[in-house]
């Protein structure tokens, strides 16, 4: 994983240093040093109303309306840990904030993170639209019955993935560096690094 990385580090901010503020944060995503007081006003506004409208109920924090890194400074808020450069999350929903998104990690439109166990992404994964991840379920007792009770499992997405299109991600899984999942797979168990799984369930092809 790329979490021990000073440019990593960077983004998250090491511990014990006061958070960025707002625009610090923007200038840091756009690469620039200086901002004209326009540019400036432009930023704080877009930000007070993202939260106004979040607050009054008429806005997702990953709005389609909210450029990227708005979106990416809301979630961040809520107590996630992504990376300022993440792109993408429009339309994306989030269950809870036990959430990890590392560095340079795209986010397609409509993705579901259920997230009541952690959910650990690592750097430069590619998410195609609507991937869903969960990490909760319901116990099974010897006649049948389904328990009213979850328990959660972590997962896990390394490096380097590419996780296709309506792929499913179910709880306690583990995919390892630089692994393909095919469009629409459901992905039941751990998936070696360096291959690429399709089906239902998912089953590695190479």
């Amino acid at each position: 994983m790329c979490e021990g990385s000073p440019a990593t580090q960077e983004r998250y901010g090491p511990p014990g240093v006061r958070p960025a503020t707002e625009i610090e944060l923007a200038q840091i995503e756009l690469a620039q040093p200086r901002w004209s007081t326009l540019r400036e006003l432009r930023v704080r506004l877009r930000l007070i109303l993202a939260r106004l409208g979040i607050r009054l109920g008429l806005m997702s924090p990953t709005s389609p309306h909210f450029p990227h890194y708005v979106r990416v400074r809301l979630l961040r808020r809520r107590g996630m840990r992504i990376a300022f450069s993440v792109t993408g999350l429009r339309r994306c929903e989030f269950d809870s904030d036990n959430v990890r998104i590392g560095d340079a990690t795209f986010v397609n439109a409509g993705c579901h993170f259920e997230g009541r166990g952690n959910i650990d992404i690592g750097c430069n994964v590619l998410v195609g639209p609507q991937v869903m991840i969960l990490t909760s379920s319901h116990e099974i007792d010897a006649c049948g019955q389904v328990s009213r009770d979850s328990y959660y499992k972590p997962v896990r997405i390394a490096d380097r993935c590419w996780i296709g299109a309506r792929s499913l991600i179910m709880p306690g899984v583990t995919i390892g560096e630089g692994t393909v999942i095919g469009a629409g797979a459901v992905v039941t168990r751990d998936c070696e690094p360096g291959a690429m799984y399709v089906g239902v369930p998912a089953r590695r092809i190479s």
